[in-house]
């Protein structure tokens, strides 16, 4: 899987060994502290199908290297599972928001399974692959976006996630966009899910708050996220038997 995607991102010239974007200087925009393109991570064991393959689709990375060989899929593999202690990052963050949602949603198939690890079992990718390296992590310009959004679809076909997370609109349209489908109902049910086809094949998805925006994300955090736990459970509790 990490090879395939390494492919695919040097035949879309986004690979950050051999980067090649035609987007780069309206994207760069003068700004000396952007960075160029940053792989996917991948966990270990969601690369192995230990369990049901959790992606989660974010918007822009909120830092990024300046050294491309910190950026490559191996690289980023490497340091989230070697260096992220999760009880040391701030509660209030994406990426610890992430671990936990991770946690909850397949702690049901996999009792044990700690919210330090829950990383070897997701994906996760950005909206945008670049990154300006905004002060407070601030989300980066919409022309990023716009110009990254046609690498979404191959790059998540690779991934065969059989569960979706989007955390904020913008990663949420990405994905519509990519596979013309629609998302989860936003008609006054932020606990909603949908069925469509990613990749070739039909995932769960649930749409989030991004975490910085507090108070709407908590609130479906309380409400939601337990129930979805449940959903996951009933639709792969037979990868209990058949997997672990």
């Amino acid at each position: 899987m990490l090879t395939e995607l390494s492919n695919y991102y040097q035949k879309q010239g986004i690979l950050s060994l051999d980067f090649g974007c035609q987007h780069l200087q309206a994207c760069r925009n003068g700004n000396n502290r952007f960075a160029e393109a940053k792989a996917a991570f991948v966990g270990s064991e969601y690369e192995k199908g230990t369990l049901p393959r959790l992606l989660f689709a974010s918007l822009d990375p909120g830092r990024s290297d300046s050294d491309p060989n910190q950026r490559t899929v191996n690289a980023v593999r490497l340091q989230e599972e070697r260096d992220c202690v999760v009880e040391a990052l701030p509660k209030a963050r994406h990426w610890y928001r992430t671990h936990e949602l991770a946690c909850i949603l397949l702690k049901k198939i996999k009792p044990h399974l700690q919210m330090q690890d829950s990383h070897l079992y997701f994906a996760h990718v950005n909206s945008v692959k670049c990154c300006e390296n905004n002060e407070d992590h601030k989300s980066g310009s919409r022309v990023l976006f716009k110009n990254c959004q046609k690498y979404i679809g191959g790059e998540i076909s690779i991934l065969k996630p059989d569960i979706l997370v989007t955390q904020g609109q913008m990663a949420r349209e990405a994905i519509e966009e990519s596979f013309n489908t629609t998302g989860p109902s936003k008609d006054n049910d932020a606990c909603s899910h949908a069925w469509p086809v990613i990749g070739g094949k039909k995932a769960l998805w649930f749409h989030t708050y991004h975490p910085r925006n507090f108070g709407k994300f908590n609130r479906q955090r309380r409400d939601c996220f337990d129930d979805w736990a449940g959903l996951v459970y009933e639709t792969f509790r037979g990868w209990r038997c058949e997997k672990l």
